[in-house]
């Protein structure tokens, strides 16, 4: 008996179902929002399995698994861990926290809304990822010398960094996705501050949220890894505060900062962010050993997975596949309100799926062209994305922002949930009340 002899390619060809591959992979998330919701599974490797069983379907070729691992926000990640850990071990972090406690005091609240504020204005400029990374080791300190929850300290800041994000065009690179798009449809682009009209509202809504009923939705008690807290803080060994090197380690985060809010093409993000890691360790301000400690792997297997699952959302057409429904929903005439909302509604969902930036490059151009035969405001719909964009406040790993602070906190999907939900409905709601006004549809 003779066996043709076939190749993995044409194997999986052959072993494909009948099924198309956008509903395959919708079926492949709906499968990994269940193991995230019910923790059987840790949630690393619940991201990595989805995006294995799109390779198996023939949705994404099996190197872009770990394309991420070569990619600039795995490198970000790694390097703002070794950045905000070298501010711990040469003691700047404490010395922060002390004065900090001063004006903020030993209360939740005080602490809480210090650290919104701060994310929510730096991330105005700089990479949410990057503010978060930085923030971090600060308000681990603060918390830890004030005696409040680290864990429910966390969520606020991240999600703060998330929503800062709209006060400008440079906040995200899903609103200069966004605007570049419109440029290419040959639509009105958005200005630098347009975007705050929103933002502005949207950011004080959030922060008054968390400081009233969103706090009741925060995990209870301090959830936070002792042990980890200890490898990254250095807390386990004796610090001690070097003024040369905490005097070097603020240089280079002050060098970082500003080329980050500058994000230059020869000098992008990620490559400025491990130039820093590197120089922090040949001068001694983090060791070698306690740089590699700081770095942890279930945090980018988390982003590597994610990121091969949202490029089969747009290799197989499954957000346009959502779109189209809900354009045929919607009929010939429909209400423009309610356009908007629907847009609202699914730019949400889609970036708590896939990368903020990803979401934008892919309901871009797919709504814009179908508002316009509405006769709707194109610039309002832009803004619309953009804001749902910059809401991935429903799991731990719908962005870089919420997955740095998963370990640290011992962090939970339902941690993330819980007040995601309620901050959701809030943006929503102030959305639909702003964007009308500001962008008459």
């Amino acid at each position: 008996m003779h066996f043709r002899k076939i190749t993995v390619h044409e194997w999986r060809k052959e072993r494909r179902t009948p099924m198309s591959p956008a509903v395959i992979t919708l079926l492949v998330l709906l499968v990994m929002v269940v193991f995230f919701v019910t923790e059987k599974l840790p949630a690393a490797l619940v991201a990595m399995l989805g995006g294995s069983v799109l390779v198996l379907c023939g949705i994404i070729d099996p190197a872009e698994l770990f394309s991420a691992f070569s990619g600039s926000t795995i490198v970000l990640v790694a390097a703002m861990m070794v950045v905000g850990s070298a501010l711990f071990h040469t003691g700047i972090a404490a010395k922060m926290a002390d004065v900090l406690v001063k004006f903020t005091g030993t209360s939740e609240n005080g602490i809480m809304i210090a650290f919104m504020l701060v994310a929510t204005i730096i991330s105005a400029v700089c990479s949410g990822v990057a503010v978060v990374a930085m923030l971090l080791p600060i308000v681990l300190s603060v918390s830890q010398r004030a005696g409040v929850s680290v864990s429910r300290q966390l969520i606020p800041m991240s999600f703060a960094a998330s929503f800062g994000c709209n006060l400008t065009l440079m906040g995200a690179a899903s609103n200069v996705v966004v605007n570049g798009a419109l440029e290419d449809l040959g639509v009105p682009t958005m200005t630098f501050f347009e975007l705050g009209k929103v933002g502005i509202p949207v950011s004080i809504a959030g922060i008054v949220f968390f400081l009233t009923i969103g706090k009741r939705f925060l995990t209870p008690g301090d959830t936070s890894d002792r042990e980890y807290l200890a490898e990254y803080t250095g807390s386990n060994k004796a610090v001690e505060f070097n003024a040369v090197k905490a005097g070097l380690c603020l240089v280079i985060l002050a060098v970082l900062l500003v080329a980050m809010a500058i994000d230059s093409d020869s000098f992008p993000m990620y490559l400025v962010a491990a130039f820093a890691a590197f120089v922090l360790v040949l001068t001694g301000c983090i060791s070698q050993s306690d740089a590699y400690k700081s770095i942890d792997l279930s945090t980018l297997f988390i982003v590597a997975g994610m990121s091969a699952v949202s490029t089969g959302m747009s290799k197989s057409g499954a957000g346009a596949l959502i779109a189209d429904t809900a354009v045929n929903l919607l009929g010939e005439h429909p209400n423009k309100l309610l356009v908007l909302f629907i847009i609202l509604v699914l730019v949400t969902l889609l970036t708590n799926a896939m990368m903020n930036t990803s979401c934008a490059m892919l309901v871009t151009p797919l709504f814009i062209p179908i508002v316009q035969a509405f006769g709707m405001n194109t610039t309002a719909v832009a803004i619309a994305i953009c804001v749902a964009a910059s809401a991935p406040f429903l799991t731990p790993v719908g962005s870089g922002t919420n997955t740095l602070i998963v370990r640290p906190g011992n962090l939970k999907f339902m941690d993330f949930f819980r007040p995601g939900l309620g901050l959701t409905v809030v943006i929503l709601i102030v959305s639909m009340i702003f964007i009308p006004i500001f962008w008459p549809l």
